[in-house]
């Protein structure tokens, strides 16, 4: 009994002991980035839109490490729908569309369900489901639209244009 006691103590001190070190692209990014990012992080939600445009664009172009602290602000920082899909119209230019995905989700979730600009994120979802080769949630997303009110003759034009050119891929 003593025996069996002693092995289970040796090996939990060897698995304390011989831990792997965390691959360096796991981990967050240094202090002084982390502070970088923040900053550019509340300025996507600022009224000047060059400023804004241009923190969402130097976001985009960080790496994975970059992009999931930004991510892991918006839970700890003030939620910002204008912030959200200035970064995703950002990370679609990089061609990371499953981000800019999911950031413009983000930005659909906080905007008020009067404001008119529900119709154009809509199309940027579909855009980018599209991108992902998810033409069928591409066309559901712009064909089943909640409410009666007519888009916008420019939008509408937009939304028919994805819509079949989803339809053709």
């Amino acid at each position: 009994m003593r025996a069996m006691f002693l092995l289970a103590i040796g090996l939990l001190l060897a698995a304390c002991v011989s831990t792997t070190e965390t691959p360096a692209e796991l981990l967050p990014p240094a202090p002084d980035r982390q502070s970088e990012l923040t900053r550019l992080y509340d300025r996507l939600a600022l009224l000047d839109a060059s400023i804004a445009d241009a923190a969402a664009t130097t976001c985009a172009q960080g790496d994975d490490r970059d992009r999931r602290f930004l991510s892991s602000l918006w839970g700890t920082r003030p939620k910002n729908a204008s912030a959200a899909r200035r970064f995703g119209k950002a990370l679609s230019a990089t061609s990371h569309h499953e981000e800019s995905l999911q950031w413009l989700e983000r930005a659909y979730a906080e905007t008020p369900a009067s404001d008119d600009n529900l119709g154009w994120l809509r199309l940027e979802m579909a855009e980018q489901y599209l991108a992902l080769g998810k033409r069928d949630e591409a066309i559901n997303l712009l064909g089943n639209r909640l409410g009666a009110t007519p888009l916008p003759a420019e939008l509408q034009k937009k939304y028919d244009e994805l819509i079949e050119r989803a339809s053709r891929s």
